[in-house]
């Protein structure tokens, strides 16, 4: 009789090395979406979504806000410069 004592653990990993590399890419693209935010509140090209952020965040949270898509930036930068294959990039 087969036993199938260690097919579940080993269908789960298979499962999860699969979905590395997707899960790198997603995140990577909603990095992306998220650096358009400050680079639309830096250029200062849409009054009004300036506005409502500066209404809905107090002056301290807009600084830890900036410093978190900071850092979301030379994460970016990073693995552009460095990981293009992985992500897909030209």
């Amino acid at each position: 009789m087969a036993l199938f004592d260690n097919i579940d653990a080993t269908l789960q990993s298979v499962s999860a090395a699969q979905s590395l590399l997707s899960g790198i890419r997603g995140l990577y693209r909603q990095a992306k979406g998220t650096q358009l935010y400050l680079t639309l509140y830096s250029a200062g090209t849409d009054a009004k979504f300036n506005a409502a952020v500066n209404t809905l965040y107090t002056s301290a949270e807009r600084a830890e806000l900036n410093a978190m898509l900071t850092d979301i930036n030379t994460l970016l930068t990073a693995w552009e410069t460095n990981h293009k294959l992985p992500l897909g990039l030209p």
